[in-house]
């Protein structure tokens, strides 16, 4: 007998942040800000008693987790040349800062995975698992993490 396979899909938006891309050779290295959206896919081999992949009244650690990191914060790589100055700002108080691997849409998504995977292995066990993450910073551009 082939085990089943269920997917249920959930999007968070509304979250103004900005970044820059240092490493860019575009105007992508100045500072500029979007609203980002996050899409989720989660898949399970087994439906809840409710009859579900995941109940999203369940997600709130993951919308409280996005909300610190995304809402109006200051995203920089942990690499930038320019972190000593914007960890001062946040010091004074004129930025929240959040230290990224890559805060560019891509890494986002994979950064993002990896605190959802292990939101949904606290509440779900092996049961249930997150199968792509997609970062919108407009209607026009995302990114996506599939592991």
């Amino acid at each position: 007998m082939n085990p089943k396979n269920f997917k249920s899909t959930k999007r968070f938006s509304g979250f103004p942040c900005t970044h820059r891309q240092w490493r860019a050779e575009s105007h992508c290295h100045f500072v500029h800000g979007y609203s980002r959206e996050f899409y989720f896919e989660f898949a399970a081999s087994e439906l809840t008693k409710e009859g579900w992949v995941v109940d999203f009244g369940g997600l709130k650690e993951l919308k409280a987790w996005l909300g610190h990191t995304f809402d109006h914060t200051f995203l920089v790589a942990q690499d930038d040349p320019e972190l000593p100055a914007f960890e001062k700002l946040h010091t004074s108080g004129a930025l929240d800062l959040r230290i990224l691997p890559n805060p560019g849409m891509e890494g986002t998504a994979e950064y993002v995975y990896q605190k959802a995977s292990e939101i949904l292995k606290k509440l779900y066990g092996t049961r249930a698992w997150v199968t792509l993450v997609e970062v919108r910073e407009n209607e026009n551009n995302s990114a996506q993490y599939i592991p």
